[in-house]
């Protein structure tokens, strides 16, 4: 067949024609100078070079595309370089065609770089040296009714995006499945006309940029991505799902339970925006759920890199790398300004104060702290300690110390108790609350001297091993229905003054003051 490579075409706007600037394309035209006959089908039908990719359009259904009045692309292989393709094997035949076509006419004068969309939304180009997306063209610019055919030398090579590549090999089927539980279908106004209603799917895994891990099947998109295979992934599965250990009347959903925030947490360490090639020379990197990876070289080192459509894929095989303080396990700091999950008894007052660049104490967290007292009575206040794992903490309450108010008042102090209540995990405990109270009932706090204007951090318990996990996944903050208030099992922390009237004023004060407290795991 002759080849064309210096015809330039001109659309004449609004005829749909086209016409001839080189001698090359005449030979394209019929007598009166229209476009030929004949559409891209039957160009592929006449050419026995290209049968095999012929019959493969037909086998997917592409062929009615290609013998229609709208306008596409077509880079096709010769039969040599589909020799070992798997006729039986259909979604490979769609992946292949889809991979082949494009819309619109796309002729090989097209710039080079100028991105084309592929029927399956992958994005190729020209490089300006007889290449399309790296593999060379052997004859181009045949043109047809609908379009233009150019022959290939070979296949162009299919780039996965990351969703497709763990759905296509077995050995990620894990991965794969545990992302798919969450597809749902939701109605689609914009699609839906009259009576019919346009349902598709969604999975908010994929598309919720608070608690999901980005659209890893979006070929616009850019990431970077850990992939486990399915013994990665079991390994990780029994290090993590301990913690996630969790009570339930019914043993079924709590394992339910257990398993989607496994998987979860397994998941927050993995996705990455844009395109890293070389991870592990950045000093610290943060995952598309916000969880900040420091020691990087060590994170990414036991991978094989591998090109995907969408960004660089890193697989693991065999073995995940997992900070667990820096993707699932994290230190649990309640800031005591906070108000949500905090209550206090009804004679109890309580006051948020600021801090800046003035004040006597540096360092208070956020520059600001909860002050509480009372003037007749116990001073009590009870914090929620939320996402609570079922691990061991060393157990803090950061106090700014009185000096914060002036001199006068640096050596004021006061004894305080302390009482944590937390689920049990034993079914025959039906779920009920332990309570753990510190075994210090002389704990002082303030007393300080002048000078001594430091946030003072108490340890209350090194080690404390919580047996059940109290906590709640992103998959379940994001469904509209639930908020804090459907929160069904709390862990709380109670801080009381234990001030005898006769101590009143002589030796303590009913009045403290909490900066924050602080879950920090124990490995």
């Amino acid at each position: 067949m002759k080849r064309y490579n210096k015809g330039i075409i001109c659309l004449l706007a609004g005829a749909a024609m086209f016409a001839a600037c080189q001698d090359d394309w005449d030979a394209h035209y019929d007598l009166n100078g229209s476009v030929p006959r004949v559409s891209l089908m039957d160009l592929l039908h006449n050419d026995a070079s290209l049968s095999t990719f012929t019959q493969i359009v037909e086998e997917v259904g592409v062929d009615s595309l290609l013998a229609s009045s709208q306008t596409y692309t077509v880079w096709a292989p010769v039969n040599e370089a589909l020799a070992d393709v798997d006729m039986t094997d259909r979604d490979a035949l769609v992946r292949l065609v889809n991979n082949h076509v494009a819309r619109y006419t796309n002729p090989t004068s097209t710039e080079p770089g100028k991105y084309i969309y592929m029927l399956n939304g992958k994005r190729m180009a020209y490089d300006g040296s007889g290449l399309f997306n790296g593999t060379a063209i052997e004859e181009g610019n045949e043109r047809a009714m609908n379009g233009v055919l150019h022959k290939l030398s070979d296949t162009i090579p299919y780039r996965y995006n990351f969703l497709e590549y763990i759905s296509v090999f077995p050995e990620y089927s894990k991965v794969y499945e545990f992302i798919s539980r969450f597809v749902e279908k939701r109605y689609d106004a914009s699609a839906s006309v009259g009576t019919d209603s346009v349902f598709v799917d969604y999975n908010p895994m994929l598309y919720d940029w608070k608690y999901g891990i980005g659209h890893i099947d979006d070929e616009d998109s850019l990431y970077t991505m850990i992939l486990p295979d399915n013994d990665a992934w079991d390994k990780a599965y029994a290090h993590i799902s301990p913690y996630f250990a969790t009570y339930n009347a019914d043993p079924v959903l709590a394992d339910s339970i257990q398993m989607v925030q496994t998987g979860q947490a397994i998941l927050n360490g993995l996705t990455f925006r844009g395109r890293m090639d070389d991870p592990a020379s950045r000093d610290s990197l943060v995952t598309i759920t916000g969880n900040v990876i420091h020691e990087t070289g060590r994170y990414f080192a036991p991978y094989t890199k591998v090109e995907g459509s969408n960004g660089l894929m890193y697989l693991a095989k065999g073995d995940l790398v997992l900070d667990d303080t820096c993707t699932w396990n994290h230190e649990i700091v309640v800031e005591a300004e906070d108000l949500n999950g905090r209550v206090t008894n009804t004679s109890t007052s309580v006051y948020v104060r600021n801090t800046d660049v003035t004040s006597a104490v540096q360092g208070v967290s956020n520059n600001s702290y909860l002050e509480v007292s009372n003037a007749s009575g116990t001073a009590e206040v009870t914090f929620e300690i939320p996402q609570v794992l079922a691990g061991k903490y060393d157990v803090y309450v950061d106090f700014v110390p009185p000096v914060i108010d002036g001199v006068a008042l640096a050596e004021e102090k006061t004894r305080l108790e302390f009482r944590l209540n937390y689920p049990l995990l034993d079914k025959d405990d039906e779920g009920r609350v332990e309570r753990k109270e510190d075994d210090d009932p002389e704990l002082i706090v303030g007393g300080d001297s002048v000078g001594d204007n430091k946030v003072k951090s108490l340890k209350l318990w090194s080690a404390l091993q919580l047996p059940a996990a109290n906590y709640y996944d992103g998959m379940w903050w994001t469904d509209e229905e639930h908020s804090q208030d459907d929160v069904d099992v709390r862990t709380t922390f109670r801080i009381r003054t234990n001030v005898k009237n006769t101590e009143v004023n002589v030796k303590y004060r009913r009045r403290f003051r909490i900066d924050c407290i602080r879950f920090v795991p124990v490995p």
